[in-house]
């Protein structure tokens, strides 16, 4: 990459913290890489182009995101084996990475097996290549840097912790900012070498203070008490394994070299965590929900502190203006979840049904399915997942022996494997002779749709304080989602004794949406019941089309209080259905509806059970990104 011709590093408007995890990740190759996330247009991969611009003697090796496995880790050299008859290694991409920066843009697009080899090499500093009866390695040293935008697919949390560091760009919020930026950007394009002249001194200070500090690295002093500082940070972030650890020190030795120091000070500890632990955090809130007698005794409790002068009353939920309120919504729940103490009349239940409208103000969701790699060959359309496919269309991935009836003739593999050859076969008045061994087949990749089922809670109590109006305008985004994606979806709602199918498998989002509209609520919450009926239809749908990758989104509060035969534990039956969707691989997801003072925590029971991504409905309404990702742990 001619760096040249590259936007000026220091040119670009803001963007310090990525500024500053790209000097420390130049500065120290140890730091295991760096992945820069943020939406499109906020100059993520201008910075990495105009990084060679501070590191003199290291380019900036692009790796294109249709390449295939030759072209990154290396193959066969053709002409050599067809003259001289004899196999040789040619190097591919990783080959002229070595000492280098290899940069991958929207890496998140790019294959997940290619991913995966690419960061194995970058940690052990070496490629190794056993293909084609060949085997062969070479060492491979690069600093690795991604970039990409969450919006157009994600990865997985394996493949994010072997990143050392984590940036994330944002948009200029300030007129100020924006319009220099515009200013900026014009006077470049008018005048790219003035533009480039005026930072020619600041980036000559910069390629100055990178070089001592890569000197200053050799004489860090790392303390007893820093390594401690960074073992408590990794624990206070609930990170998995133990890379979070040796990343903190390596990015700390960084920053501290950069600031012209060869020891380590608690602040630069701190400033290391800032890009090494936001992608390895996990949640922490693992506490069971409470059970009966807890709840119980908590009521008690509360009893024995109303005879008090001046009982200390909790906070009001957010959702709610007074505790009067949420007395009154409470009893609401209860009275339209029990609509047995009154004669079940069809005029009853007519005055009981409410029809919610849907919040349309709610976010707008765009749904990141991860599902897991299988060799399973699929038709069909759409937008969202990659698959492998039978069928003659799609991107050619890799090459591949034939089984049975050669179909797509992979020509430059066939090549390959003919030319060692060529010196001991009858040519005649051919160049090349191919025999039927030397045949290999194409295996290629498409887009294709997922089939997202809506599994729906429309009992009394999702009636209470607008939640199915809020349910409806989740529901209604992930919808638009769903057609642009080209997906399938299907909808089912529970409520009163039963669950009913409301709209079987369709690709017509119009008609999902017309269904969502007019769903009613009111009645108890038979969970399980709509449980089973999702499993049965998805059952049914997956021995018509063995290819479906389903989907389950259940929305619901996890009050359940009918069970499937009318008498027993309600809540168990949906447990031990939750737990029969997990045992036949559907992916699922459980958005839980709970929004009370004091919460049962069901819904989340149903999800771990499922095996299912836990989202509360709160949380999706500030998101823009639904992550629906295989937890069967």
């Amino acid at each position: 990459m001619n760096t040249q011709e590259c936007f000026p590093f220091l040119g670009v408007v803001g963007q310090e913290d990525v500024k500053e995890a790209l000097l420390i990740s130049m500065t120290n190759p140890k730091t295991g890489g760096l992945l820069i996330v943020g939406e499109k247009g906020t100059a993520k991969s201008s910075l990495v182009r105009a990084l060679g611009q501070v590191i003199p003697g290291q380019n900036i090796i692009n790796l294109p995101l249709n390449a295939t496995e030759d072209m990154v880790f290396g193959h066969i050299d053709l002409e050599y084996a067809v003259t001289q008859g004899e196999k040789k290694f040619s190097p591919g991409i990783l080959g002229r990475a070595h000492g280098q920066v290899l940069y991958v843009d929207e890496i998140n697009l790019l294959r997940q097996e290619i991913v995966s080899s690419l960061l194995d090499a970058a940690d052990r500093g070496i490629n190794t290549v056993e293909r084609e009866g060949i085997s062969f390695q070479h060492e491979s040293k690069f600093t690795l840097i991604g970039t990409m935008n969450p919006e157009e697919g994600t990865l997985t949390s394996s493949v994010l912790d072997r990143f050392g560091l984590f940036a994330c760009v944002h948009r200029e919020t300030e007129v100020v900012a924006r319009k220099e930026i515009m200013c900026r950007v014009l006077a470049y394009e008018k005048e790219p070498e003035l533009f480039c002249q005026q930072y020619e001194a600041e980036t000559k200070e910069l390629i100055d203070r990178v070089q001592e500090a890569r000197e200053r690295l050799d004489t860090m002093e790392i303390s007893s008490a820093m390594m401690e500082l960074a073992a408590q940070y990794s624990m206070k972030g609930n990170t998995v394994g133990h890379r979070a650890e040796l990343f903190l020190i390596e990015g700390a030795k960084a920053i501290a070299a950069l600031a012209g120091r060869n020891y380590l000070l608690p602040i630069d500890m701190e400033r290391s965590a800032f890009f090494v632990l936001p992608h390895r955090m996990r949640k922490t809130d693992n506490s069971p929900p409470q059970t009966e007698e807890q709840e119980e005794q908590s009521n008690t409790d509360s009893d024995q502190t109303d005879g008090d002068d001046q009982p200390d009353l909790p906070p009001p939920p957010p959702d709610s203006s007074s505790d009067t309120q949420e007395e009154e919504d409470s009893q609401k729940d209860n009275s339209e979840e029990q609509p047995e103490t009154q004669p079940d009349s069809q005029e009853n239940r007519a005055a009981e049904d409410r029809v919610a409208e849907v919040d349309k103000q709610f976010s707008n969701l765009k749904m990141a399915v991860t599902l897991p790699q299988d060799r399973q060959l699929r038709q069909g359309s759409g937008k969202r997942g990659r698959t492998r496919t039978a069928l003659l269309q799609g991107r050619y991935v890799r090459s591949c022996l034939p089984k049975g009836k050669l179909t797509d003739l992979a020509f430059d593999a066939t090549l390959r494997a003919a030319a060692p050859y060529q010196r001991l076969r009858e040519k005649g008045t051919c160049y090349m002779t191919i025999v039927q061994e030397d045949l290999r087949q194409k295996v290629r990749e498409k887009r294709i749709g997922n089939t997202f089922l809506f599994v729906v809670d429309a009992s009394g109590s999702m009636g209470a304080r607008e939640r199915m109006r809020s349910v409806k305008g989740a529901i209604f985004s992930m919808l638009q989602d769903a057609y642009q994606k080209r997906d399938q979806v299907g909808l089912v709602a529970f409520r009163r004794e039963t669950a009913e199918v409301l709209l079987p498998i369709t690709r017509s989002v119009d008609l999902a949406q017309k269904c969502l509209q007019q769903l009613p609520t009111g009645g108890k919450t038979p969970l399980a019941e709509g449980l089973a009926t999702a499993l049965s239809l998805l059952t049914s749908m997956r021995k018509k089309e063995r290819e479906m990758q389903p989907i389950i989104v259940l929305i619901t509060d996890g009050r359940a209080n009918r069970s499937v035969k009318g008498s027993g534990d309600a809540i168990d039956d949906a447990l031990k259905m939750a737990e029969k969707i997990k045992l036949s691989g559907i992916l699922s997801v459980v958005i839980d509806t709970e929004m009370d003072f004091i919460k049962l925590g069901i819904a989340r029971r149903v999800a771990s059970e499922m095996g299912a991504t836990y989202y509360p409905l709160k949380e999706l309404s500030g998101q823009s990104i639904l992550r629906i990702v295989q937890n069967f742990q």
